[in-house]
């Protein structure tokens, strides 16, 4: 049976770099995205708490408890203009529609059933009947002149540009660690390449050994080859001693006249 070639140390070394290279390439892209995408998040969920506090600060009640939004005072046009990405909701205490945005238009958002407690705001996402993703934000308010009345406040926004950007980022991330790991994998190639030049040195001295050119291995070799070197270079200098004595008693041996030989 063919004995299998062995994979080359160089190979060896570049399988290994380019392997681990794209690992922590691959680990550091998806947690590089992950905080882009959390950061992004996090500054969409604020703008929306100061529309849910803008809301909330412009909410009055009537005499019977009913709320009231004048439009005119919410500052952001987006609540005027039909599905505009937008929008604001109040819901009694039932859950029924009380008041709700221009911007939703015939539609309505759905909210939690969860139970909210005082000027806490309560984060979850929902998908709109035109298919959008929306952040929604709720607070309830307890209106201090009509006891036993609350309502609860809804601020949802289009997060479409947000997973968009986040897109984007991520395309462009993908791409400048494809360019980085082909760098470093130059690179490496390179340190590669002049780490083993000695090693080429090292086969021409062989060879030139081998030959019959040399004696000994000769020219400078790496720190952590020399000891090999240096053993190498020591078996050599002993045969040679051997075969020099064996020569000599043979010599010897001649002069003497002698038939039988013997070699030690």
């Amino acid at each position: 049976m063919p004995m299998r070639r062995p994979l080359s140390l160089r190979l060896r070394l570049l399988a290994m770099t380019a392997l681990g290279l794209t690992m922590a390439l691959l680990l550091a892209g998806f947690v590089l995205a992950g905080l882009f995408r959390d950061e992004v998040m996090r500054q969409f969920e604020q703008g929306l708490t100061q529309q849910l506090d803008q809301l909330t600060a412009r909410v009055a009640f009537d005499a019977r408890g009913q709320p009231r939004v004048d439009d005119a005072s919410l500052s952001d046009p987006r609540w005027l203009r039909p599905l505009s990405g937008l929008y604001w909701q109040i819901n009694a205490q039932d859950q029924s529609i009380l008041l709700r945005s221009r911007s939703l238009w015939d539609t309505a958002l759905a909210n939690s059933p969860d139970v909210l407690a005082d000027a806490a705001i309560h984060v979850h996402s929902v998908t709109s009947p035109q298919g959008e993703s929306l952040m929604v934000l709720e607070r309830l308010i307890r209106p201090a002149d009509a006891p036993g009345t609350q309502v609860r406040l809804l601020v949802a926004g289009d997060t479409q540009a947000v997973d968009a950007a986040v897109a984007r980022f991520g395309g462009v991330l993908a791409l400048s660690l494809c360019v980085l790991l082909l760098l470093l994998l130059l690179a490496a190639w390179a340190q590669v390449a002049l780490g083993l030049a000695p090693l080429q040195a090292l086969q021409r001295a062989l060879m030139a050994l081998r030959e019959g050119r040399s004696r000994q291995i000769e020219g400078p070799v790496p720190r952590e080859v020399q000891p090999l070197v240096d053993g190498f270079n020591d078996v050599l200098a002993r045969n040679a001693q051997v075969v020099e004595r064996a020569d000599a008693a043979i010599y010897r041996a001649k002069e003497q006249g002698g038939d039988c030989f013997v070699l030690g």
